[in-house]
């Protein structure tokens, strides 16, 4: 018999906010291939340094998140 296990993956999502317009990447390059720094106001080079410890950075344009997207994982044993 098969024994199914589910556990918590933890995966990091960047969240960017234009207007109301809210998209979610899978990474700040990811971000920066759909968006230019003039469209965002703030350079990937910003982004890379500081989003991680601030959690949130802010532009007149945008404002760009980090944060965390749960999913459960099943392990069959």
């Amino acid at each position: 018999m098969e024994n199914i296990n589910k556990e918590r993956q933890e995966r990091k999502v960047v969240h960017l906010q234009m207007g109301e317009l809210h998209e979610y990447f899978g990474s700040i390059e990811q971000l920066f291939c759909k968006y230019t720094k003039e469209q965002l106001g703030i350079s990937i080079y910003q982004v890379r340094n500081n989003l991680k410890k601030l959690g949130k950075m802010t532009s007149p344009n945008c404002t760009i998140r980090v944060g965390v997207l749960q999913t459960k994982l099943k392990h069959i044993d």
